[in-house]
C-alpha cells in the first residue's frame, strides 16, 4: 500500500506514532530509521531531528527557511535514489524536529539542490522545498 500524504498538513505536527497508523503500519518499527522508503513505493521521507540525544550519532542537520542541510546516514542507505530522486519520479518528503522529544513537522516535499557524495563519512546534501525549486528551474 502506497504511503499517502493527503492527509497530511504542511506545518502540521506528528508524532510517528501517528504517521504509522495513518499509514497502514502495525507499529512504528518501519518508520524508525531517519531514511525511510515504503515498500513498492516511490518515497523516500526522512525524519530529521537537529538537536540529537548524546547516544546517538551526531549528524549535522539544519532546516534554515525551505533549505534542509543534511548529512546522509553513515550508511549511505538510499542515497543513490536520492541523488537521481528526479530522473526516477521518486518524491523525498521531510519531517523536522528541533529535539527528539517533539513531534515532527511535516515539511511537505523537497527537491535535491545539490549535494556531494562521500564514502569515508555522510554525505552532504541540500534540498529545497519543491514548490521553489520548481519556481527557480522556470
Amino acid at each position: 500500500m502506497p504511503v499517502s500524504f493527503e492527509s497530511l498538513k504542511q506545518g502540521g505536527d506528528y508524532t510517528r506514532h501517528e504517521l504509522a497508523k495513518a499509514w497502514g503500519y502495525a507499529g512504528i518499527e518501519a518508520i524508525s530509521r531517519g531514511v525511510v522508503t515504503p515498500a513498492k513505493d516511490n518515497k523516500i521521507i526522512l525524519f530529521v531531528t537537529r538537536r540529537k540525544r548524546p547516544e546517538d550519532i551526531q549528524y549535522r542537520d539544519d532546516l534554515v527557511g525551505s533549505v534542509l542541510l543534511w548529512e546522509g546516514p553513515n550508511d549511505h542507505f538510499a542515497e543513490d535514489r536520492m541523488f537521481n530522486h528526479e530522473e526516477n519520479g521518486d518524491e523525498i518528503h521531510v519531517f523536522y524536529r528541533e529535539e527528539h522529544r517533539d513531534p515532527f513537522t511535516y515539511v511537505g516535499p523537497m527537491t535535491l539542490y545539490c549535494g556531494q557524495r562521500l564514502t569515508d563519512r555522510p554525505s552532504r546534501f541540500v534540498f529545497q522545498a519543491s514548490a521553489i525549486a520548481k519556481q527557480r528551474a522556470a
